[in-house]
């Protein structure tokens, strides 16, 4: 199948000026806008669109002092660029590539999620290129809205592709979020444990992610790409060198490692996310913040 990988030119100069320290308005801050409005950079798939977005967020005075400030940079920006579009290219080349393995995931989770219709092809992913980041890895995020959802992979700049596949596993991390979204009894169900372990997930979250957030981390994480789902279709291997959950990536990895035997069940019997899999997972929860 053909995924539908978007390496834009326009949305890595805007993440490209989100980066960096060289351009500052007076009275206008760029580099806080694009952080604080990060989606605007990949609204629509042509330059023209995402002006238009931009446009309907700030002044159109702002708008015409955006357009402007971003001139200056754009030959820092065309030196950077020729490296990172074959870098970009080349990880699209391993996306697409592994796109039959990927679409296999992607039917386990819409069993896990109970959702039929989900088309994977109607999803835009983003690649763009990280100059700052020194990750050994690459990183992912959606954006959902109704009309409107997209991925993006933020690749460290000069990354070289991976041999193995632990990427589709966070790539199908993304997706597993918005496609639990499709099922919305599923959703009010989540909400519904958050709201009453309120307390738990404030102490966890320590403020830094939505508590909703943190909860459905976890439980993503759960089967992808900490759990069960990267063992059976990429053969590696859950972490067992957890000694103490400080931060989310250890929740995840914990989490991943004490459920794996219940999620590896669920998959095998086709099974949906049910009351019973949320509340095994939040007696894991509560056992680790002990």
């Amino acid at each position: 199948m053909h995924l539908p990988l978007i390496i834009s030119r326009f949305s890595n100069l805007l993440f490209f000026v989100q980066k960096t320290n060289q351009v500052r308005l007076t009275g206008f801050n760029l580099q806080k806008y694009l952080a604080d409005n990060v989606d605007i950079s990949f609204y629509g798939k042509s330059e023209d669109e995402i002006w238009k977005q931009i446009g309907k967020s700030i002044e159109k005075q702002n708008t015409e002092q955006f357009k402007k400030a971003i001139v200056p940079i754009k030959p820092i920006f065309a030196s950077h660029w020729q490296k990172a579009f074959k870098n970009l290219l080349s990880w699209k080349q391993y996306f697409q590539g592994n796109s039959e393995l990927f679409e296999q995931v992607i039917l386990d989770i819409k069993k896990l999620s109970g959702t039929n219709h989900f088309l994977l092809s109607k999803i835009p992913i983003y690649l763009v290129s990280d100059f700052r980041s020194n990750d050994k890895d690459i990183n992912a995020w959606f954006s959902w809205m109704p009309k409107q959802s997209f991925i993006v992979v933020e690749i460290p700049f000069g990354l070289k592709v991976s041999s193995g596949l632990f990427q589709l596993g966070v790539l199908a991390h993304e997706f597993f979020h918005l496609i639990l979204k499709q099922n919305k009894n599923l959703v009010l169900r989540i909400n519904q444990i958050v709201e009453e372990n309120r307390g738990l997930f404030e102490k966890l979250s320590k403020g830094d992610i939505l508590d909703k957030m943190f909860f459905e981390e976890l439980l993503v994480s759960s089967f992808i790409p900490e759990g069960y789902l990267s063992k059976k279709y990429f053969d590696l291997k859950i972490a067992t060198d957890i000694f103490s959950s400080k931060d989310l990536l250890d929740w995840r990895r914990s989490v991943a490692f004490k459920m794996q035997q219940t999620a590896k069940k669920y998959i095998s019997n086709a099974r949906q996310i049910d009351k019973e899999y949320l509340e095994q997972l939040i007696t894991v929860i509560k056992e680790n913040a002990k």
